[in-house]
């Protein structure tokens, strides 16, 4: 099943994770999370945004990080993974074309060149 798929709703999110609606609806203004709104229905979080607000709980209640600085490693957080996700791409696209031990040579020299 895909990361995106897994639904669960707001209520659950804020009796599981002890989060407030204002946390919630902040979170959802800076697009950290995007619930799905069905018609009728409250809105709802898929598994990527509730692992996303299981570990702004855990910054804020844990690690004593206050809200803007748990946003913005939530921010950081999200761009390592997409950048993660394009590497792995990438290298299975080298692979696959058979230019990884050009990247090789080319990742030695510039290690040579740093200083």
């Amino acid at each position: 099943m895909d990361e995106r798929e897994w639904i669960i709703a707001r209520r659950s999110v804020i009796r599981r994770l002890g989060l407030s609606r204002e946390a919630l609806d902040r979170l959802e203004d800076l697009q950290i999370v995007v619930p799905v709104r069905r018609p009728g229905r409250e809105r709802a979080y898929c598994r990527a945004d509730y692992e996303q607000l299981r570990v702004y709980r855990l910054l804020l209640e844990e690690l004593d990080v206050n809200s803007a600085g748990a946003e913005i490693i939530l921010r950081m957080r999200n761009r390592l993974i997409a950048v993660q996700r394009r590497l792995a791409q990438f290298l299975s696209v080298a692979s696959e074309q058979g230019l990884l031990d050009e990247l090789n040579e080319l990742l030695r020299s510039l290690e040579d060149d740093v200083w």
